[in-house]
């Protein structure tokens, strides 16, 4: 399994489509449930903090060996989620990089975790 933190900015004139972005991933939270299967993700959460001037999304995750990557989705949801990245992500800055140092995850749920979406 792999744990990630990763924040990226989000091009400054582009504030509104990235809230417009985390309404529509929030009211559509059952359905993207449905599409972490192909992507062996455990858990996901989004996160949003200004820097300065500056607004960043954060994504907070889990997710087992051999994921489909998300571009490669054929849902509709993960394509309009993958659209609105290359929308507002801004790209030519580099993302906040968290190390990964310590889960404190009972190993048993980690089992469980782990064996949710071997094939």
């Amino acid at each position: 399994m792999k744990t990630e933190l990763e924040g990226f900015r989000v091009k400054s004139d582009k504030h509104a489509e990235a809230q417009e972005w985390l309404k529509f991933l929030a009211d559509n939270r059952q359905a993207f449930l449905a599409t972490l299967p192909a992507e062996k993700m455990l858990v996901e959460s989004v996160f949003s903090t200004m820097i300065g001037n500056d607004l960043y999304l954060c994504w907070y995750s889990i997710q087992g060996d051999n994921p489909r990557p998300v571009e490669d989705s054929e849902s509709e949801l993960d394509k309009r989620h993958v659209a609105y990245w290359e929308d507002c992500i801004d790209e030519s800055v580099p993302s906040l990089k968290f190390d990964h140092v310590v889960n404190y995850v009972p190993d048993e749920l980690t089992q469980k975790m782990s064996r949710l979406y071997e094939n």
